[in-house]
């Protein structure tokens, strides 16, 4: 976490392990921001509220009681795995919001953490869901090596993997460009050119980052 002289918060980065079911990663990453946004008052225990905070996050309370109902005497796996993989977050996590909202009591939740137990799900879960990965990095990198922005050997390491497919195609791409007409190259550069500016007119990050330019100068 990065701060700024008055002890703002600048920037911060959570880093998530790669062997963790998506699940599992999506509530930890909600749990991490949640001790970024909130700010609880004294005697207030942070964990359990930035616990609170990624269940709410995650699943909210008007598109849970939709899907479940305002209240219910009995779940069954079936359904809650549905709901996992609908909200993304694990079985436990979503009886855990189930009983916060009051929809189950907090017997009918007992009985699902002796479930999870009696079938060793408290460990690894039925279901499990593939771990989300960041594209941002990656398209932006894969756009800066297509434009030339960028070397191969300078993309695969920021990224950390190898690029030879991308590298291939993007070097096929440029031959086959070069051997058009000159009025047939420069009619899909001004093509690319007008699209390029469509977008980052479009783009609410990249019209942050001019606006905060011009700010700082």
């Amino acid at each position: 976490m990065a701060r700024v002289p008055d002890g703002a918060v600048a920037g911060a980065a959570v880093v998530s392990r790669s062997n963790v079911a998506g699940e599992r990663q999506r509530f930890n990453l909600a749990h991490e921001l949640g001790h970024l946004v909130l700010h609880p008052s004294r005697g207030v225990d942070e964990e359990k509220a930035a616990f609170r905070f990624a269940g709410a996050f995650l699943a909210p309370a008007e598109s849970l009681r939709r899907d479940v109902g305002a209240r219910r005497t009995s779940l069954g796996a079936a359904e809650l795995l549905l709901l996992k993989q609908r909200y993304g977050m694990s079985m436990q996590a979503l009886i855990y919001r189930l009983s916060d909202l009051g929809i189950i009591s907090m017997a009918h939740a007992t009985q699902w953490w002796q479930t999870f137990r009696a079938r060793d799900w408290k460990r690894r879960e039925p279901g499990e869901l593939e771990a989300e990965r960041p594209q941002w990095a990656r398209r932006t990198v894969l756009r800066a090596l297509a434009e030339g922005l960028m070397s191969s050997s300078e993309a695969a390491s920021f990224l950390g993997e190898s690029l030879g497919d991308e590298v291939a195609e993007s070097l096929s791409q440029k031959r086959a460009f070069l051997k058009l007409p000159l009025g047939e190259r420069r009619r899909i550069l001004e093509q690319q050119a007008g699209a390029l500016s469509a977008h980052y007119e479009d783009d609410p990050e990249w019209r942050e980052l001019a606006v905060a330019e011009l700010t700082r100068e």
